[in-house]
Formats: C-alpha cells, structure tokens, sequence
C-alpha cells in the first residue's frame, strides 16, 4: 500500500495560479491541508505578440513569492511547480522561467498538452465514483482546452489537447466590448473549424453511454453564474449537473452586456467578466460536437491529479 505523502502544487495557467497541499497517496486525497488562487493574466497579450509581458511576470511572481513562503510552512515532502498553455506558447518562455527561478528560487516544469489532458483526467473524477463510465473529460482552460475519453476513473483511452482557451480567444476575436454579431459569427466558426478534426478521432469512443465531465474556472464559474452561487465552494460545485439549454441561456443573457456589468452578477470573480462569454462558446460548441445534453461539473482537475501523481511516486512518468 502507498505510503501517505504531504504534497504541494502551483498550477501556473494562462489566466490563474493554483495552490493546493494535501496529503495523498496515488490512490486518494486524504485531506486538503490549504488551497487558493489567484488571478494574474500571465497569458495576456499572448494572442497579439506571441510573448509574455513582463508585467504579468511580475503579477505572477507576487502571487508565486507568497504561495512559495506558505509551501515552506507545511514542509511538504514534495513540491511541484507546473506550466501549462501560456508557458508552452510563449517565445520568450525561457526567459520568463529564468525569472522565476532568479527571484524567487522557483522551478517551473512546463508540462506538454497531451500530459496536461492525463493529468486533469484523473484530477477531474475524483471523488466521483458513483458515477459510471466512459467518460468524457471536457477541461476549458485559460490558453488551452483538453478532451480526454476513458473507461474508468483510473484509466482513459485518448487524451488531446487543443490551444484554444478563454483569454486566447478573447484577446484574438472581441475587438468589441460587447462583441459584435460579427464578432461572434467569427468565433463560431474558429470554434468549428479547430475542434472538428480532434472530435472525429474521438468519435468511436463517443458512445451512447459516455458521461461528459467539465472542469476548470470557466465551467465552475457557468455552474456558479447558472445556479446564483454567491460564495463558491467546492463541495457545493462538485458533482452537480448542468444542460446544455442552461449554458445557451446564460450566454444569451451576458451576451449584450459589458464585460464590467458582468461582474455585478453572482458567481463571476473578479478577473473573469471579460473572458466568461468565450467559456460558454467553447462549451457550447463542444456538447454540440459530441452531442450532448450537458455535463456533469468537476470542482477538481488538474492540481489534483498531479497530487495523486505525485503521491503514486510519480510512477506514471507524467512528471
């Protein structure tokens, strides 16, 4: 039997950075000793020049440097720091990660799509047990979206990873606030066009059965905003249901208005109004892709499967 390991990970995102310490093995979580996050845009501006600014390298090293002096606190037996979409397309990537490490003493491991996938697979079903497979593990991300299909829990059978997410498409398509008719015709479209060949190659694992699982910020924040949850809480988000004509209806409600209107509706963080529309276009164009009624909310993802990654030792070579 696994040994109990106190485990820390920071999930650097395009829109956000993560913190969680648990205690794990490779098999549960036994407990969450601290989590957070915060929002800094480390992706902005990524769409338009292809860089990083530096500015959201500072935003991101504040947040970093006080993560790093809680990590320190609990003494955990291991620490992770992972990198995700913005990290993996920036041009000047090398040079941000050197910062890190400069300032703050920080190595990032900059971690590819497809790992990302595997990864957020195993985070995003636990604790959902009760519910039966094949699955379908939709992650909407701030630079990226993941598709994942398994037959159990533990095991999945494809995993893709695409570079589209919420802050990419909106910096790329809205020029407008709110966007145009155009705007969104256009996005549509873009939305078609770049899930279409990865959605066929999953098509013979789409079966009838498949239960489709959403994660991340964007799907949470959907539930949140769909259901009026004012103070979000995981144990409240997870496992819920949401309907596709759920999502649509929302999207038709924030659709005509300003992105600092937005905020004023429960369930939107600060840090979200602006790119909450693109979530709702990427989920609603993936269940139509796939087919499917709506989804079955995950609180957990990716932080969570590199928790139980790490607390397996590491075994599966993911990192």
């Amino acid at each position: 039997m696994n040994r109990l390991r106190r485990i820390a990970v920071v999930d650097i995102g395009t829109n956000s950075v993560r913190l969680v310490i648990a205690v794990a093995n490779g098999l549960r979580i036994e407990s969450v000793l601290l989590q957070d996050g915060r929002i800094t845009r480390l992706g902005e501006g990524l769409a338009e020049n292809g860089q990083i600014s530096r500015s959201a390298v500072d935003r991101t090293i504040a947040v970093l440097s006080e993560y790093a002096g809680h990590i320190r606190s609990y003494a955990p037996d291991r620490i992770c720091y992972i990198g995700t979409s913005a990290l993996r397309q920036a041009s000047n990537r090398e040079e941000v990660l050197s910062r890190f490490q400069q300032e703050i003493g920080v190595s990032v491991k900059v971690i590819s799509g497809e790992d990302e996938a595997a990864l957020t697979y195993r985070g995003a079903l636990l604790g959902l047990d009760e519910i039966r497979g094949p699955f379908l593990v939709i992650d909407i991300g701030g630079g990226s979206s993941e598709l994942i299909v398994g037959e159990t829990t533990m095991k999945f059978w494809k995993a893709f990873s695409v570079e589209i997410g919420v802050v990419t498409l909106t910096e790329g398509w809205f020029r407008s606030d709110p966007p145009t008719d155009s705007e969104i015709v256009q996005v549509r479209h873009y939305l078609t066009e770049r899930f279409k060949e990865v959605v066929t190659i999953l098509q013979p694992y789409l079966t009838a059965g498949v239960t489709p699982v959403g994660t991340a910020g964007s799907v949470t924040t959907i539930l949140a905003m769909v259901r009026k949850i004012v103070r979000y809480d995981p144990a409240i988000v997870h496992g819920q249901g949401l309907m596709r004509q759920e999502v649509d209806k929302l999207f038709c409600e924030i659709r005509p208005m300003k992105a600092k209107d937005r905020l004023l509706l429960p369930g939107v963080e600060r840090g979200r109004e602006d790119i909450i529309l693109a979530g709702t276009l990427i989920l609603l164009a993936l269940l139509d892709f796939v087919n499917q009624a709506g989804l079955v909310v995950s609180a957990y993802g990716l932080r969570e499967g590199v928790v139980l990654d790490l607390g397996d030792g590491g075994s599966s070579s993911l990192l």
